[in-house]
C-alpha cells in the first residue's frame, strides 16, 4: 500500500508542482505602486521590449489601479493596430505642469527602449535588417521634465539600452546624462554566432555596409564574435581565436550587488549593449568584461573602446538605475508569471553554454535585479507612508 502510495503520487507530481506554485501565487498579497512602462518600440504585437518587465510584475503581484499590468495596454510609446495603422501615448504634447502632475501621480518609470519604429519592419520590407525612415521613436524634452520631477519627488527610475542613443537628440542627450551622471561614448554592441552572414539572418545588413565602406573589403568572419558600432558609422568586429579569447562578454558583480540584488557573480551576456562612463554620484553595481588576444586589445585601444565598462549603474543618494543593456528584451513566456518558484527549477530546462539563449539572463541576473529592487523599493515607500513623512499614491 505504501509503495502504492509512493507511485501516485510520483505519477501526479507534474500536476502538482504547477497547482501548488499557482496557488501560492494565487494567495500572495498584491502591491499597489503606480508604474509607468514607456516602450517606443513596438512594430509586433508581442512587446518584447517590455515583457520581461510584465513578467516581473505579475509574478510579483505589483497592481495598477487594482488590476495586474496588461502586456498590451499598461505602457505609454508605440501601439500597433491592424493594417498598419498605429497610435501613439507620451508626454510630447503636454504642458510642463501637465507633465508635473503626472509625474505626481506615479511612484516609478521605466524606459524600456527608446530605438522607436522604422518604415522597414513597420510595412514588412524584406530590408527589416536595413536601415530605414523613423516612423516614432526617441526621447522628446517632456520626457527630460518628467524625469527631472520624479528625481526631485524620490520616485524610482529605471532605464536602459538605447536610452542615449540615436534616435534622441544630441542636445536631450546631454540632458540626460546629465540627470543620470552619465557620458555615453557613442559605441554600442552585440555578440553574434556566428558571424557568418550567410548562416545568421540576424546581422544587419547596415552592419555589412558600413565594413565595406570601411575596410574596403568584404566581410569574412565565419565564427561567433562581437560587433561594435559606433554613432559615427564606425565599426569594429572581434572574432573569436582571431581576435577574442572568449567570444561573448562576461558581466561580473560586485561583492555589494551579490548582496543586495541578489546576482551571480559572474554571468554572460549574448544580446545588444552600450558603453558608458559613469560620475561620481552614481556606484557601479557590474561590469562588462570582454575578453580578447593582443590584436584583439589593440583593435580596441586603436577605437577608444574600452574591455572593461559598466553594465548596471544606480546612484547613491536617488532611486534612480541604468542598466547598459537590452536586459528587458528576453524571449519569457508572460503566461508563466502566475507561478511562483520557477526560478528554481528553470535551470534543469536550458543549456547554459549556449550562448545565444538569453533565457538564463533573464531568471539569474534580470528577474532577481528587478525584484530586489522593487521589493526594497515598495518596501520603503509603504514605511514611509505609514511614518507621514511623504504621500505616496497608490491606486483607489
Amino acid at each position: 500500500m505504501k509503495r502504492k502510495t509512493i507511485l501516485l503520487f510520483i505519477l501526479f507530481l507534474p500536476i502538482l508542482i504547477p497547482l501548488f506554485s499557482f496557488l501560492f501565487w494565487w494567495i500572495q498579497d498584491e502591491k499597489p505602486l503606480k508604474i509607468l512602462i514607456y516602450d517606443m518600440t513596438v512594430p509586433f504585437q508581442e512587446r518584447d521590449e517590455h515583457k520581461s518587465l510584465s513578467w516581473v510584475l505579475i509574478n510579483q503581484k505589483y497592481t495598477d489601479s487594482r488590476q495586474f499590468n496588461k502586456l498590451n495596454s499598461d505602457y505609454k510609446g508605440f501601439f500597433p493596430l491592424n493594417d498598419f495603422k498605429f497610435i501613439t501615448k507620451d508626454f510630447s504634447k503636454l504642458t510642463k505642469e501637465e507633465v508635473y502632475q503626472a509625474a505626481d501621480s506615479l511612484d516609478m518609470v521605466y524606459y524600456t527602449d527608446t530605438y522607436g519604429v522604422y518604415t522597414n519592419e513597420w510595412y514588412g520590407s524584406m530590408m527589416i535588417n536595413e536601415r530605414s525612415s523613423r516612423i516614432y521613436g526617441g526621447l522628446h524634452a517632456n520626457d527630460i521634465v518628467l524625469l527631472q520631477r520624479l528625481k526631485d519627488t524620490g520616485k524610482l527610475i529605471m532605464a536602459e539600452f538605447n536610452f542615449l542613443a540615436s534616435p534622441t537628440s544630441r542636445e536631450l542627450r546631454t540632458e540626460a546624462e546629465q540627470l543620470l551622471d552619465v557620458k555615453w561614448t557613442g559605441w554600442v554592441g552585440r555578440y553574434y554566432d556566428p558571424l557568418d552572414t550567410v548562416i545568421n539572418q540576424d546581422i544587419p545588413l547596415w552592419a555589412r555596409k558600413l565594413y565595406r565602406n570601411q575596410y574596403k573589403q568584404q566581410w569574412d568572419f565565419h565564427r561567433p564574435g562581437i560587433l561594435f558600432v559606433h554613432e559615427d558609422g564606425r565599426i569594429v568586429i572581434l572574432e573569436m581565436d582571431n581576435t577574442l579569447s572568449e567570444e561573448v562578454p562576461w558581466i561580473y558583480t560586485s561583492q555589494y550587488g551579490m548582496q543586495r540584488y541578489g546576482l551571480p557573480e559572474e554571468i554572460t551576456y549574448p544580446y545588444w549593449f552600450d558603453i558608458l562612463e559613469s560620475g561620481p554620484s552614481n556606484r557601479i553595481v557590474s561590469k562588462y568584461k570582454i575578453y580578447t588576444n593582443e590584436s584583439g586589445k589593440k583593435l580596441l585601444s586603436d577605437n577608444g573602446i574600452p574591455d572593461v565598462f559598466p553594465s548596471v549603474i544606480e546612484n547613491k543618494d536617488n532611486n534612480y538605475y541604468y542598466f547598459a543593456g537590452d536586459y528587458c528584451d528576453n524571449p519569457i513566456f508572460i503566461e508563466s508569471a502566475k507561478y511562483s518558484g520557477l526560478q528554481y527549477y528553470n535551470k534543469f530546462f536550458y543549456d547554459k553554454y549556449n550562448y545565444i539563449n538569453r533565457t538564463p539572463f533573464f531568471w539569474n541576473f534580470y528577474r532577481p535585479m528587478v525584484t530586489n529592487i522593487l521589493d526594497e523599493y515598495y518596501t520603503k515607500l509603504k514605511n514611509r507612508k505609514a511614518s507621514g513623512k511623504i504621500a505616496v499614491v497608490v491606486p483607489n
